[in-house]
């Protein structure tokens, strides 16, 4: 997880641990200056050393700290782009699985905790390893019998804590769990804020919100109880330490076996082990704190991806064929219990206009989404422009299509951005001509900031009937060979309706269409209406022949 760090990783180590070697001497620069008093010798050069020793452990511990920070950054900025760039790339059922919301916490809050583990406590650890080791060997060889109290002291504190820092791991990994599920629930509730405003669910909700928040904080106070309780074992084992060796220590100069000095010294080690005892628990605690989080970090890693694409690839030319899109006995469902399609059949000419009709559940959403090669079918084929998915990856495949979908999804920003999003490059010539394409011009124009006026959150300021519209052009934008429509004119009124019908047929010009219809004036002005019932084709015709033929037609 830590590759591509460990080299500023290793830098930073190894400051640490020459601030901690600086730190290590000065206890022996301080009994040496109480030597030297009590022998009469001048101590100034042993003062400026020991002035020294703390002047450079301060400085090269500041450096060490900066370039451990620096590198934690570095490395939250690697796990956030690995994380935006996997995401993005997920296969669309995973999306059916996971709850956004879920997904999000993982990208934001989970990646922040492990940042922590994979740096800092990483460099605390071995930091501290370090100091406590090389801290004991200095008293054992100024007085093995004080060593071996200290050592005591330390194994009977690690014996206590290990038990509760296993447990810190078990709660924080409930605690990140619970706290995706509350990000996941918010992101639902306000993601349908209108919905929930008008069924008067807000207390439902609120509720249902405040009881994940309570098992968060649950979770929360469990952690912070068994983290407190470790603090307060090394608190009085680092003060137990020091008291036996004053103790101790007191009895062994009373019987001239140690000397006064060496006393001092040895307290001051004693003293010093405080930093790098709590370092070493602490930065254990948060490796097991942080595991859950990192679980549910690589879990994201391991989701599979849609294959990879390179943009602006170029885009074959098309195939000899008169269909810009052909389907041949295609078979799909969502789970192998419950097949959606069945054995479907269709044919989109060249400069055509083909209406999908049927029934809700009958399969025309799930028709378009293995058309945009979401989903894999089961079985069957499908070519575009003549060519099979073998022979143009997603990105030339895409590019052949533009999609509008039902809900026509608008994204937080500018009209302008709106409209340029599949088609960047695109010139105010270019906007303005597909906003023409669907009637929306006066409703421009009258704008304060015309096509740099704010949209809101997901088109707020606008219509339904305006951000239908917007969709269109936006698709229109980026001049498909196919363009895909999902009930195009369900919340246009009945001005805009007519002058939409009479835009297809000029879309006709430009590209093939394919639309699911359910207004009569769209499927008149079809060329080839399909009806589609129980996952295939059941009858293919032309307006208004098969209105006649077919009862359940006629009844919609």
């Amino acid at each position: 997880m830590t590759g591509g760090h460990r080299v500023a990783l290793a830098a930073a180590l190894l400051l640490t641990l020459v601030a901690a070697g600086l730190g290590i001497a000065q206890p022996i620069a301080m009994k040496a200056v109480i030597d030297a008093l009590g022998t009469g010798r001048s101590i100034t050069l042993l003062v400026v050393g020991l002035v020294s020793l703390l002047l450079l452990e301060a400085c090269v511990g500041a450096g060490a700290s900066y370039l451990l920070e620096r590198t934690g950054e570095r490395f939250l900025l690697r796990m956030r782009t690995r994380l935006f760039t996997h995401l993005l790339r997920l296969r669309m059922p995973t999306f059916d699985r996971f709850r956004l919301g879920d997904l999000m916490s993982r990208a934001s809050t989970d990646v922040i905790m492990v940042r922590e583990a994979a740096t800092r406590s990483v460099v605390d650890i071995a930091t501290s390893v370090a100091m406590i080791v090389a801290t004991i060997i200095v008293m054992f060889l100024i007085d093995p019998v004080l060593m071996g109290v200290v050592v005591g002291v330390l194994l009977a504190v690690t014996a206590a804590t290990s038990g509760m820092t296993v447990g810190i791991g078990r709660v924080s990994a409930r605690l990140q769990h619970t706290v995706g599920a509350m990000s996941a629930d918010l992101e639902r509730v306000l993601g349908a804020i209108r919905t929930v405003r008008a069924s008067r669910a807000e207390h439902r909700e609120t509720q249902r919100l405040i009881g994940l928040a309570h098992d968060a904080y649950d979770a929360g106070v469990h952690s912070a109880r068994l983290v407190a309780g470790v603090h307060a074992l090394i608190t009085m084992a680092v003060n137990g330490a020091f008291l036996a060796v004053l103790l101790v220590g007191a009895v062994r100069v009373s019987q001239g076996v140690l000397t006064f000095s060496s006393l001092v010294a040895l307290l001051l080690y004693a003293n010093q082990l405080v930093l790098p005892v709590a370092q070493l628990v602490e930065g254990v605690a948060t490796v097991y704190k942080v595991r859950g989080a990192a679980e549910r970090a690589q879990e994201v890693f391991a989701l599979p991806v849609e294959e990879s694409a390179a943009v602006g690839a170029a885009v074959p030319s098309a195939a000899d064929s008169s269909a810009v899109l052909e389907i041949r006995n295609l078979r799909f469902g969502y789970s192998p219990a419950a097949p959606v399609l069945l054995d479907l059949s269709l044919t989109v000419p060249r400069h055509s206009m083909v209406a999908l009709v049927g029934s809700s559940g009958a399969g025309k959403s799930s028709t378009f989404a293995l058309i945009n090669r979401f989903y894999q079918p089961w079985q069957g084929s499908i070519r575009l422009d003549g060519h099979s998915p073998d022979e143009l990856d997603l990105a030339a495949w895409r590019a052949r299509i533009g999609w509008v979908e039902q809900d026509c999804p608008i994204l937080h920003g500018t009209l302008r951005d709106n409209l340029r999003y599949a088609a960047p490059d695109a010139d105010d010539e270019a906007l303005w001509h597909a906003i023409d394409l669907v009637n929306l011009r006066q409703k421009v124009e009258k704008l304060p900031d015309g096509l740099d006026a704010q949209v809101g959150e997901h088109g707020a300021r606008l219509s339904t009937g305006e951000r239908q519209r917007v969709a269109i052009a936006r698709a229109v934008l980026t001049r498909p060979r196919l363009l895909l429509l999902d009930e195009p004119t369900a919340h246009l009124d009945p001005a805009n309706e007519a002058a939409l019908t009479a835009t297809l047929g000029n879309l006709r010009r430009e590209c093939s269409l394919l639309v699911i219809a359910h207004r009569m004036s769209t499927i008149r002005s079809a060329d080839t209406i399909l009806l589609l019932a129980n996952g295939t084709a059941r009858a293919t015709g032309a307006w208004p022949k098969l209105f006649d033929t077919h009862v359940e037609f006629a009844a919609r």
